[in-house]
């Protein structure tokens, strides 16, 4: 009963652990898609890119976006990838890292 019990509660765990994880990615996803998006248009830059991408992490992320790295490349083709950590079941500190990049043609 006791192992049952263990392993009942490891599998929820992982689950939790996975959909933290999924959540993270889809929010950097979209704060990278309006990051490059902003930084893409004719009169955008990657300074506003950033800007954009990072607000987005912080309306959507909350308090455990604060360690997500925002970095964009200039050029004919616009590159903005959002990289952090997700939050962790058991704290912020154990979740897992990803990044998630987005491009766009520059607006001429």
């Amino acid at each position: 009963m006791l192992f049952g019990f263990i392993a009942v509660l490891f599998a929820l765990l992982l689950l939790f652990e996975v959909v933290a994880y999924w959540h993270a990615r889809n929010v950097f996803d979209e704060a990278a898609a309006e990051g490059v998006r902003v930084a893409a248009a004719y009169d955008g830059d990657c300074a506003d890119g950033i800007a954009a991408a990072e607000a987005m992490v912080r309306r959507h992320g909350g308090t455990w976006g604060s360690g997500t790295r925002v970095t964009c490349t200039d050029g004919a083709i616009v590159t903005v990838t959002v990289a952090g950590r997700t939050p962790g079941v058991l704290g912020n500190g154990l979740g897992l890292r990803t990044s998630v990049s987005e491009s766009a043609p520059k607006e001429g």
